[in-house]
């Protein structure tokens, strides 16, 4: 029993009790502690609560200690309690505190719940999130990368203000930080996950902590050597050693690796489970002799049974992680994944559409003839899962989808109730489609201007059944009081404006309906500017406050942004991108006010690259 996690969980009780001005007499344990039973296949990694407490006493027990640290935030939660958002007024507390009788007993639907780091982060951005996790329904942090440098490099160095003069970030800070942030995670109980990029650089000497290119005359010869021969040479593929393929079949590259990830397990023990990923890029496939003679997933299979047969010779409990797609899109013929229960397939759809959710089965389950380095990226959501079909042929363990819902799409979407609605269906279609966990990859300032997208990720996560109305209107309650139905009939205004299928020409409006849209949230957005002003000026609770004032900021900046579509559909493209540069300049300028909830550096970024009103070739374009 880990009695520091539930000694966390006795502490997080007895603050929020104090907060609250409470007595209670609430015993925390585990299910065996009152003698209580899951039907779960792993108490360890499988979240469940029990909680049972009457007159303001009883207990709450967990399958693990995680879980009853996530019963302590139910029960306060049924006791009306809204964590709304991660951070310091992340948090709503009600004026009359009601203890009502609660009887609860309940088994997360999904695994693994995990939020993966992204975007631009502070180390308290990251404190924060984790933090913030189980309150959501979340269970697991994802470390992504050594020191997850480049996460933190950007904000520190402030990359795109026009405002804010760089920190010039270190590795050795980027070290320390991810030390603090593992003490926090293990403080909750919650499953760490670590790497993935990196195992076909680092383990050679070639240093790579993000999607930096690299001067070739840099680069050791050594590594070119190994490096995939493609039309004929060996070299580091766009100058980015994270894109390059390895020659797999080579003895010497797949021993190195294999040792690199056995070592980095008995050097991280604290980690639960450890992503191996091979290159980030497609097409790249080496064309030796020997690497032709089976297909690019086989060789990543053989590799990964290396892995799990040495981790169950040296007694390392993590799991491995392997990926699909891209040059492994087709599962393998030749070698057959060993250890299902040592292993997760991730499955990550990163050229689907977000305007779209995934099917309730697999429409789609025929994928073309594996072709070496002719990979067609897919155009759909149903092409897409026509591989993961093809893949659970021959795997039968867990399978994780790893996707960026709230990575940079709903950067374009605006209100949140859109992409919100688009989470909550795939997840209760994963069940049909044998999905059994998921990981966030997404930016981590994310509640902008409120969490209905991010804590529909969370509640959906652990219940299925969970209802986008339901989450929106206990956060719009929390957060906009007696306000909440004007505030609700608002922000679907913004969310239908800033429709996916037409900010990214994926399934566009007709251009009528899209400029009467455009028309009717910018009024809106325009007369809110004074309103939530004039609100959050006058308003004496703090969450409140916070979340009236980010409202007037989000409408500040997205009806400047609605302006440029409007102005770029109308023909007037000059005006447009001045419009959109304004929208840009105008998040920098207020970005201290807005820093904890939303990311600059990937707003601009976004607005400029995946904003795509004019029709493009296939989804995967941008």
């Amino acid at each position: 029993m880990n009695n520091a996690v539930l000694d966390f969980a006795r502490e997080e009780l007895n603050r929020y009790l104090g907060i609250l001005n409470i007595s209670a007499d609430i015993e925390l344990g585990l299910f065996e502690d009152f003698g209580l039973k899951a039907d779960v296949r792993d108490p360890r990694l499988d979240d469940g609560i029990a909680i049972s407490v009457k007159d303001k006493k009883g207990y709450i027990a967990g399958t693990n200690e995680r879980s009853v640290v996530s019963g302590v935030y139910r029960l306060l939660e049924e006791w009306g309690v809204c964590w709304i958002a991660p951070g310091k007024d992340g948090t709503y507390y009600p004026e009359k505190c009601v203890q009502k009788d609660v009887e609860i007993f309940e088994i997360a639907q999904k695994r693994h719940r995990t939020m993966c780091i992204e975007g631009a982060v502070s180390l308290e951005n990251v404190i924060d999130m984790v933090d913030w996790l189980l309150k959501a329904g979340f269970n697991g942090y994802y470390i992504q990368f050594e020191d997850a440098f480049v996460f933190f490099e950007r904000w520190y160095d402030h990359q795109r203000s026009p405002y804010k003069e760089p920190e010039h970030f270190t590795h050795e800070r980027a070290a320390e930080y991810v030390e603090i942030i593992e003490k926090e995670v293990k403080r909750r109980g919650l499953v760490l996950q670590r790497m993935g990029h990196g195992w076909t650089c680092n383990p050679f000497g070639v240093k790579a902590n993000g999607w930096h290119f690299i001067d070739p005359e840099d680069i050791p010869q050594e590594y070119k050597d190994i490096c995939a021969l493609v039309n004929g040479k060996r070299e580091v593929w766009l100058n980015q050693p994270l894109s390059t393929q390895l020659c797999y079949s080579d003895p010497y590259v797949q021993k190195t690796m294999v040792d690199a990830v056995v070592d980095y397990a008995k050097t991280h023990p604290r980690t639960d489970v450890i992503h191996f990923w091979l290159g980030d890029y497609f097409n790249n496939t080496c064309e030796c002799p020997e690497c032709t003679k089976y297909r690019f997933s086989d060789y990543q299979t053989d590799m990964v049974n290396k892995i799990t047969a040495r981790f169950k010779e040296e007694g390392l409990k993590a799991q491995v992680v392997f990926s699909m797609g891209y040059n492994k899109a087709h599962p393998p013929v030749h070698y057959k994944v060993e250890d299902e229960d040592k292993t997760i397939l991730q499955f990550a759809p990163i050229t689907r559409t977000y305007a779209k959710a995934f099917p309730g089965n697999y429409v789609l389950k025929d994928i073309p003839e594996y072709k070496l380095n002719q990979y067609d990226l897919p155009h759909s959501v149903e092409e897409l899962l026509a591989y993961l079909y093809q893949w659970k042929q021959c795997y039968k363990g867990d399978v994780v989808c790893f996707d960026y819902h709230l990575m940079w799409d709903h950067l374009l979407e605006s209100g949140g109730v859109g992409i919100a609605r688009v989470i909550n269906e795939d997840i209760r279609n994963y069940d049909s489609l044998g999905i059994n966990s998921f990981i966030s990859c997404q930016l981590q300032r994310n509640a902008f201007p409120t969490s209905v997208a991010i804590s529909t990720l969370g509640k959906t996560l652990w219940d299925s059944k969970t209802e986008v109305r339901d989450v929106a209107e206990k956060i719009y309650k929390a957060s906009f009081g007696d306000e909440y139905e004007k505030m609700a009939e608002y922000f679907e205004i913004v969310s239908k404006a800033f429709y996916l299928g037409d900010m990214r020409s994926h399934i566009p409006s007709p251009r009528e309906e899209l400029k009467a849209s455009l028309k009717k949230a910018i009024e809106a957005m325009v007369e809110m500017i004074p309103y939530a002003e004039e609100k959050y000026k006058n308003e004496g609770n703090a969450c409140r406050k916070d979340k009236w004032k980010l409202v007037h900021y989000h409408a500040r900046i997205y009806s400047v942004m609605a302006e440029s579509v409007l102005e770029h559909i109308s023909g007037n493209e000059a005006k447009a991108e001045e419009l959109r540069l304004e929208s840009v300049r105008i998040a920098f300028e207020v970005e201290d006010e807005i820093q904890a909830v939303f990311d600059c550096y990937f707003y601009e970024e976004v607005t400029r690259l995946r904003l795509n009103l004019d029709g493009i070739r296939s989804i995967a374009d941008h």
